[in-house]
């Protein structure tokens, strides 16, 4: 009986790891979403040789969970990306190439789709960075305009590594001055049109280590120069604003210094007083720190809290729960009521995630506060996800998780 015991015992555990195991793995992969409309497959490499195939979906999706998820952020976005991710993401593009004859109208990195313009970007800094031998994460570029009139000669030959490192650099100090993708690159092969270049930089990139030098044959007729890729990111404005009206509850619980919201500690209160010293209203105090949390402490993705307020400051970054952590208790440290809604949420990228997010008490009005989203969020307007859609799970003084 001991034997059998023992048995059951070791098989639980082994089955246990198993599964802790592939929960990690997939939570862990954030990488890779993208969608294909198929057409005809051609062969990049060499002749363009047409395929003809059948319509059908070649998404590629590579962060599915089944994981529960209390609080994961906002929309996605991120101000860095891991040279990494950006590497498995232009081997998803590769295969979109080859399939599909053309580049793709976006490329989701990190739960977050990003326009060509932008991909392009992020190509060139990694060979950059990688040539360089620096492993730093991308700043990412938003907001990058497509090219005005792409352009360019076939391109068939060799280029050395110092070669296209230098394309790669000129790019990007293109797009980071003028916030637009060139129309073509002068190489030595003559000036190769903006799609090829997006090409020749995938074919760089989709291996572990940078070619010493990279073979390129692609036409100026062929498919790929034809089609110019093209993405809108669009906000749809919520009907109003989430604010409620005070409803003469009690607020010393709202004003309560906690485990993740240190109220009392001298760093906050004295960030708090320097950021309102100048205002006279709590309305005003009230944005100042709005502004400041959502404009100065970077969104980072993660569940749940990981740093509380005080390690956010020093951080200068935190996700939805430690950006509200730190957002209550500036307020609460120059005694303005603030509490925590935590709810289940449409993002503008598609994604539902639970999330959390703050009400400041200012003049008997609950104002909603979101500062997960630096560019379409304001005091007391939210429009990174649907507020006429969410599922309130809870409005609480303190947030445990």
């Amino acid at each position: 009986m001991k034997s059998k015991a023992l048995l059951l015992t070791l098989i639980c555990i082994f089955l246990i790891t198993v599964s802790a195991s592939y929960a990690s793995n997939v939570n862990d992969n954030k990488i890779g979403t993208i969608y294909k409309d198929s057409e005809k497959i051609y062969n990049m490499d060499n002749s363009l040789k047409t395929i003809e195939i059948s319509p059908k979906d070649n998404s590629v999706n590579k962060n599915s969970s089944n994981a529960k998820i209390l609080a994961a952020g906002d929309n996605d976005r991120s101000d860095d990306l891991s040279q990494n991710d950006i590497i498995v993401a232009s081997q998803n593009v590769d295969e979109f190439i080859s399939k599909n004859g053309k580049l793709p109208n976006y490329v989701t990195v990190s739960d977050y789709k990003y326009s060509l313009p932008e991909f392009m970007y992020l190509l060139a800094k990694t060979i950059e960075y990688k040539y360089e031998k620096n492993n730093d994460q991308i700043s990412v570029k938003y907001n990058v305009k497509n090219p005005t009139k792409p352009t360019g000669v076939d391109i068939k030959g060799k280029v050395s590594q110092n070669d296209y490192y230098d394309y790669a650099k000129r790019v990007a100090n293109f797009i980071s001055t003028k916030n637009i993708a060139p129309n073509y690159v002068s190489t030595s092969l003559g000036n190769m049109q903006y799609q090829t270049t997006i090409y020749s930089f995938i074919e760089i990139l989709k291996k572990k280590n940078l070619p010493i030098s990279l073979l390129i044959n692609v036409k100026k007729s062929s498919n790929m120069n034809k089609f110019l890729p093209k993405y809108t990111r669009t906000v749809t404005k919520p009907s109003k604003p989430i604010n409620e009206k005070y409803n003469g509850e009690s607020l010393e619980q709202y004003l309560q210094d906690t485990k993740n919201c240190q109220v009392n500690d001298k760093v906050i209160k004295s960030l708090a007083i320097n950021l309102t010293s100048k205002y006279t209203t709590n309305y005003q105090k009230a944005e100042a720190i709005f502004n400041y949390v959502n404009k100065e402490v970077s969104y980072v993705f993660y569940y749940n809290t990981k740093y509380g307020a005080k390690n956010t400051i020093s951080k200068k970054g935190g996700n939805c729960v430690d950006k509200s952590h730190l957002m209550i208790a500036l307020c609460r440290a120059i005694n303005i009521p603030s509490r925590y809604v935590h709810g289940t949420c449409n993002f503008i990228s598609g994604n539902n995630y639970g999330h959390v997010w703050t009400q400041i008490l200012v003049e008997n009005n609950w104002i909603a506060a979101d500062p997960s989203h630096s560019e379409y969020n304001k005091f007391g307007l939210i429009n990174n996800w649907d507020t006429n859609s969410y599922a309130l799970k809870g409005i609480y003084n303190e947030i445990r998780f």
